[in-house]
């Protein structure tokens, strides 16, 4: 799927918001990156970290960046699934990783903790600590650039987490 089978009548979309769009962005082209061997899914994200940040922030960014998809892709008990770069949607799994990212920012560890288990998949105990000590240091760096996501709270979490584990992208966006 590409940028052109986003519906552009939305008002108010998500990725409107550069903290929100560098976290999909980049968590998108590292998947590919990884799911597809190809480099040029990550060129993808440092063009765009380099362009809406400077190549100093954006250094700094996807060496975070790159250890947390790492940390989530040892630790997911199932695929995580993504839309392609440039959909202006997000999924289920991308507004769990947002609302991760948001509640590391806000030092909210109990709402960060509930987006990891259902992340990773381990929804029945304890999500894996090196999904949130990953998560924090993205998170640090975001804020040290400037970047503060929007808060979200544990009742969104859940809300989100009610669409089901792992929906076709295809089935469930968020705008």
């Amino acid at each position: 799927m590409s940028a052109q089978f986003c519906p552009a009548s939305c008002p108010l979309r998500l990725l409107d918001r550069k903290p929100e769009r560098l976290v999909v962005t980049g968590l998108r082209c590292c998947m590919a990156g990884y799911n597809f061997g190809d480099i040029d899914c990550w060129e993808t994200a440092w063009r765009s970290y380099c362009m809406e940040l400077g190549t100093s922030d954006a250094r700094r960014l996807m060496g975070e960046l790159q250890y947390w998809v790492r940390c989530l892709r040892a630790e997911c008990t199932r695929p995580l699934d993504v839309f392609p770069h440039g959909c202006g949607h997000v999924c289920r799994d991308e507004c769990m990783a947002l609302s991760l990212i948001a509640a590391l920012q806000d030092n909210d560890l109990g709402t960060a903790l509930l987006a990891a288990r259902h992340l990773s998949g381990h929804v029945e105990g304890e999500p894996p600590l090196s999904l949130t000590v990953a998560g924090q240091g993205y998170a640090d760096a975001l804020i040290g650039a400037g970047q503060k996501l929007m808060s979200v709270p544990a009742s969104v979490v859940l809300s989100i987490a009610a669409f089901g584990s792992g929906p076709s992208p295809a089935e469930e966006t968020v705008h």
